[in-house]
């Protein structure tokens, strides 16, 4: 919880929460008053404890980065920019699948194949990978 709680102000007013299920509930009725129902979020502590480290192309080139195209909670763009900032230091492999799992989840081989390399020798692609669906 503690990467969620800390990305966001969440309030720790608990009619908030009641009137968001309400409102949700009738625009989404499949999912909405699930997603916006009250969280551990609105009691943690609103300060983070340490200062968010500077994600930059500074440090070993030993990182691999794995994401799905249509990934509902961590988006591309997002991925994206995660990457540019790592510079040399990172490879991206970018799976055309969607859901929040990618490795050995959803049997994209050219991802899984490309994943399992590297943590069993350390080997990254020589450059970023899109892998196709499967």
């Amino acid at each position: 919880m503690h990467v969620i709680c800390n990305d966001s102000d969440w309030p720790a007013d608990v009619s908030v929460y009641a009137r968001n299920v309400e409102q949700d509930r009738k625009a989404y009725p499949k999912f909405g008053a699930a997603g916006s129902d009250i969280t551990p979020c609105a009691f943690w502590p609103s300060k983070p404890t340490e200062k968010p480290v500077k994600i930059t192309d500074s440090g070993p080139s030993n990182i691999l980065l794995l994401q799905n195209r249509r990934d509902p909670a961590t988006p591309l763009h997002s991925a994206r920019e995660t990457r540019t900032a790592l510079g040399d230091r990172a490879r991206m492999v970018t799976a055309d699948q969607g859901g929040h799992l990618a490795y050995l989840f959803l049997d994209n081989k050219c991802a899984n194949d490309i994943v399992t390399s590297y943590l069993v020798s350390g080997e990254r692609p020589d450059k970023d990978t899109d892998c196709p669906a499967s």
